[in-house]
């Protein structure tokens, strides 16, 4: 048998039994699983990144909230600073009406 006998059997097996097709078929197999790999890595990084969106979002919520709270009683505190005497004598009442009004313009109303 030489080479040209040889190289002419194996192509003809090849072409006649599907060797080029089931070649073919092979590449578009692997490259299918590959992009389905991707698209479940795609919809994980997607569901990952929803879900910190979601808490971050609670967060704000939160900090919000919070700093909402303690600008209401630094008022409070602010107006209740506003009535007390400076004086232990109630009859000479001097509470410190203009530092505190002052003080109070820098908080926005509600």
């Amino acid at each position: 048998m030489d080479i040209t006998t040889l190289l002419t059997t194996l192509l003809t097996t090849l072409a006649s039994g599907g060797g080029v097709a089931s070649f073919m078929q092979y590449k578009q197999n692997k490259k299918a699983k590959e992009l389905e790999n991707d698209r479940v890595a795609s919809e994980q990084w997607r569901a990952l990144y929803e879900e910190q969106a979601r808490t971050a979002q609670a967060l704000r919520e939160k900090l919000h909230d919070a700093r909402t709270l303690l600008e209401e009683e630094k008022r409070q505190t602010l107006m209740c600073r506003f009535y007390v005497c400076e004086k232990l004598d109630c009859t000479d009442r001097e509470p410190p009406h203009t530092e505190i009004i002052k003080e109070l313009k820098q908080y926005p109303k509600k």
